[in-house]
């Protein structure tokens, strides 16, 4: 098991900077994604009412990806900045915003290098900390997240739960059972993608996670593969790191929805997070 750092970077650009575009492309014809993203960003609203002490206004995404929550809350009013660690992505993100016709601050940009001081009212760092391979990583993430809010605001982040009951790519139930298979037909397309967890070290809760991916699209077929180390990380993991960083009230949330978790019944776990 390596946690290098920069050959983990490396993979995870290679992959998304070639499968970003077509990512991009599937997202507007398969209407699904609508669904699932509305119900996040659904989420995310209600988050800052019930924990944000002040009206939120200016939101930043620390792993925007294509853009699909940076954009849906510029879509609803916030002023949005969003940074993500591979250029390609980036691009996505700045033409689903010209696409959608709102204005977001979009910059390539280390998850863990953020250079912000009290300027933001809300943060997300989504579908990421599981992928950072080390404690210091997240940490750093953490507390430059704390950092960047404004007293009073909050951070939404959230994880794979590792102890969920189905099977699912991030659990250690996976291990074992051969590839996941996940298929999406949209208008024109055809997306496949393989999984696998494997090599499960259970002291360290980590696994590799090999993908291959399959897209036919209208200018052919693609087939794109990425090998991930992947965090395993708990409630109480998430419930240290946060504290760490510097925040004293945090709730968690089951599958983005506003309620008590039942945690081996969640296959997310959503953290809310107030700076004080």
């Amino acid at each position: 098991m390596r946690d290098d750092r920069e050959a983990a970077q490396q993979s995870s650009r290679s992959y998304y900077s070639h499968l970003a575009y077509y990512l991009d492309l599937l997202v507007q014809r398969y209407k699904q994604a609508d669904i699932k993203t509305k119900r996040e960003l659904d989420f995310i609203e209600a988050a800052f009412r019930a924990h944000a002490s002040h009206p939120v206004k200016e939101v930043l995404d620390v792993a925007c990806g294509n853009g699909p929550h940076v954009v849906g809350l510029a879509k609803r009013g916030y002023h949005c900045t969003g940074q993500d660690f591979t250029p390609e992505r980036v691009q996505m993100a700045k033409t689903r915003a010209e696409r959608e016709g709102v204005g977001v601050r979009l910059l390539q940009g280390d998850a863990t290098e953020l250079q912000y001081d009290s300027e933001f009212d809300a943060v997300l760092a989504l579908y990421l900390l599981f992928l950072l391979p080390n404690d210091d990583d997240i940490l750093k993430c953490l507390r430059q997240a704390h950092q960047a809010l404004r007293p009073g605001g909050v951070l939404v982040c959230n994880i794979g739960n590792p102890f969920y009951l189905g099977k699912i790519w991030f659990t250690p139930q996976s291990i074992g059972e051969g590839s996941g298979i996940q298929k999406v037909d949209a208008r024109g397309m055809h997306y496949m993608s393989f999984d696998q967890v494997k090599d499960y070290d259970p002291i360290r809760g980590v696994v590799w996670w090999d993908e291959v991916s399959v897209v036919e699209a209208p200018d052919g077929t693609h087939v794109f593969r990425d090998r991930e180390r992947l965090r395993l990380l708990t409630y109480w993991d998430m419930i240290n790191y946060l504290r760490a960083a510097g925040f004293q009230e945090i709730k968690c949330y089951p599958d983005w929805v506003i309620k008590s978790p039942k945690k081996p019944k969640a296959q997310y776990l959503v953290f809310v997070s107030r700076k004080a």
